[in-house]
């Protein structure tokens, strides 16, 4: 019975991180949306712009996950980014008709993820 409470607790604490990851994008997006209505900015800052959001939501996500924890805080920060990342993959397969992203662009994406999540798991 007691390993069931452990596993629920470890689920609850991920699924917390990425509360926190994904309230964090909704706030980021929408000041980046209000910066880009008022600077115009091109399209290559607008990039950066995006993975910047996607690094600080890590790191929010991870931070809040590492401060749960008191144990391997860079690994739940791993984790948080590593799902965060996976979630951002399925709802933007959703958004499109055929999920044929480039394989930079996804591969950028994850390490900034994982690295942001890890960053705030060790920062904790």
């Amino acid at each position: 019975m007691e390993g069931l409470r452990g596993r629920g607790k470890y689920i609850g604490r991920a699924a917390g991180s990425l509360v926190v990851a994904f309230l964090s994008t909704v706030v980021l997006l929408l000041l980046f949306a209000f910066l880009l209505l008022k600077l115009q900015l091109d399209a290559g800052k607008t990039e950066i712009g995006i993975l910047v959001i996607y690094v600080l939501s890590c790191f929010s996500g991870g931070w809040y996950c590492g401060r749960k924890s008191g144990k391997r805080k860079f690994l739940w920060g791993l984790l948080t980014g590593v799902l965060y990342f996976f979630l951002l993959l399925i709802a933007s397969g959703l958004g499109e008709r055929a999920l044929q992203p480039e394989l930079t662009r996804t591969v950028t994406a994850l390490v900034l993820c994982c690295g942001g999540g890890m960053l705030g798991g060790m920062l904790a």
